[in-house]
């Protein structure tokens, strides 16, 4: 690991607390290879849903609706995320690894496997990333 995935590892690990989820807060950052940020998101409810607690404590509203942390970073780069690198808090899930294959991300940098519940998922995710071609350091 070098300074830079030090550094916008840190900035994702940053991002991932202006979460409200209570139980999982992940955060995001595409780079461009001149090592500018071209967009940063975190997991949470739609732009101008309330944040109710019923929502956030409600398991099955709350994963009905949150958008992940690297759903709202390309989605807030709008087009500008092909060939960028994405720095992301925790391993991205299956679902999440299609959008990012489908925005042109060249590579995904995210921490080393821990044992999680979202193993399985993350796993699918590595492999359908690297069989389309994305460089996929876990650190």
């Amino acid at each position: 690991m070098n300074r830079w995935d030090e550094r916008f590892l840190g900035l994702a690990q940053y991002i991932a607390t202006w979460s409200k989820d209570p139980s999982t807060q992940v955060g995001a950052v595409i780079a461009r290879p001149d090592r500018t940020v071209v967009s940063v998101g975190f997991n949470g409810l739609p732009r101008g849903a309330a944040d109710l607690p019923e929502r956030l404590n409600d398991r099955d509203i709350k994963l009905a609706l949150t958008i992940h942390a690297e759903e709202n970073a390309i989605l807030f780069a709008r087009g500008a995320a092909a060939g960028c690198s994405l720095y992301v808090s925790m391993r991205p899930c299956a679902k999440c690894a299609a959008i990012i294959v489908q925005a042109g991300l060249a590579e995904v940098v995210a921490p080393a496997p821990t044992a999680d519940r979202w193993k399985d998922s993350a796993e699918l995710a590595r492999r359908i990333m690297l069989e389309a071609g994305l460089k996929v350091r876990l650190i």
